[in-house]
């Protein structure tokens, strides 16, 4: 028989008290005693209770009780406790600012994986401020040793940020990491996105349909739309929209579907009686030397190594948009055809243009800043 191992009353305890009479002669009842001794010995456990009644109050939706409790009961707290009181509070804080201090403490103070959830949950904030160099720089150097959510969740929201800021070779090298779990689906959404602003249309096609042919995914099925729509495949972009509206009626990308397709058939009846044929007269399009330069940023939605792509795509913009040009651009020894509109003073006033745009289009454009 193995030993027993001791228990911890034993090892305190003088060997002649443990004798049940002497216990109950000393100081009472042998459970008041091994409670008092765990007390005394134990605070941790006494106080790690008390942030268990702290999360059952939060997870009853009683933010207030909790918040109150934390508050009064974090100065009385040390080490992983203390910790856990921070992203406790950190995360029933309404001031960005004051989650962003707390997280920044728990990173300073926590254990590793504390501190990788203090690093994911402050890069949240600051991303959603649209601080996104800050937000790459609090997710440096995450490595996936644990192979959990959180490890590839970070590399995801990093690869986000890098694309908003115009990055995207390194956006794509943070989501190309991501090999497992609940992003890996959306990371392969968004290299399919970058394939589309780089003008690799085909690539593009080929990985939302790994995921939308499935129809796993709404986001994914509506995008392989766009594709198509791009290359003037009408009917391939129709049937993608048809399946987005009739297997996820109650997602986001189904009033946008819906819409898409009532497009297309504007398009399809216009052209009809027009006897078909294409436009070629392009006013917006632009040569290499005639690049918009300067200070300030625009809005682009996609770079074509096919020229007739690009036009295409300008010219159904054109029909709704102002300000839309087609700039050829020489980038690692390739020739580029971009589509952007505007010029804009500040990243907000490009924010606020493409935010209005993508509801006018449903098209998705990303904010770069001019050469």
């Amino acid at each position: 028989m193995s030993p027993r191992r001791p228990s911890p009353i034993a090892a305190i305890v003088p060997a002649s008290t443990h004798s049940p009479g002497i216990m109950r002669r000393s100081i009472g009842s042998p459970t008041i005693a091994a409670v008092l001794i765990c007390a005394l010995l134990f605070p941790a456990a006494a106080e790690g209770a008390s942030l268990r009644q702290i999360r059952r109050m939060i997870e009853r939706k009683d933010y207030a009780e909790a918040r109150t409790a934390l508050e009064e009961k974090l100065p009385s707290l040390g080490g992983g406790d203390r910790v856990e009181g921070m992203l406790l509070l950190a995360g029933l804080e309404t001031d960005a600012a004051r989650a962003v201090d707390l997280y920044t403490d728990a990173i300073a103070s926590g254990g590793e994986r504390q501190r990788l959830t203090a690093r994911l949950e402050k890069a949240k904030i600051l991303y959603a401020l649209g601080e996104y160099r800050e937000t790459a720089k609090t997710l440096a150097g995450i490595e996936p040793k644990f192979r959990c959510d959180e490890c590839f969740e970070s590399m995801y929201l990093r690869g986000l940020a890098f694309r908003q800021l115009g990055e995207n070779p390194l956006a794509r090298r943070e989501f190309e990491r991501v090999d497992r779990g609940e992003y890996l689906e959306w990371s392969y959404i968004a290299l399919a996105e970058l394939d589309m602003q780089e003008g690799k249309i085909e690539q593009a096609i080929d990985r939302f349909e790994t995921i939308g042919g499935s129809h796993s995914n709404p986001v994914a099925g509506f995008k392989l739309g766009e594709c198509y729509e791009i290359l003037g495949d009408r009917a391939k972009a129709g049937k993608a929209y048809r399946t987005v509206a009739h297997q996820f009626p109650r997602s986001p990308e189904t009033p946008r579907a819906a819409e898409k397709l009532r497009h297309l058939e504007r398009r399809t009846g216009s052209s009809e009686r027009e006897g078909g044929g294409e436009a070629r007269d392009v006013p917006y399009e632009t040569g290499a030397a005639n690049i918009v330069r300067g200070p300030g940023f625009t809005l682009q939605l996609g770079a074509f190594s096919e020229r007739e792509n690009a036009i295409r795509l300008a010219e159904e913009l054109g029909s709704s948009v102002s300000d839309v040009r087609v700039e050829m651009a020489e980038y690692d020894g390739r020739i580029w055809h971009r589509v952007r509109i505007g010029i804009f003073e500040s990243r907000s006033e490009a924010e606020r243009e493409a935010e209005r745009l993508e509801k006018l289009t449903r098209y998705t454009f990303t904010i770069f800043p001019l050469e």
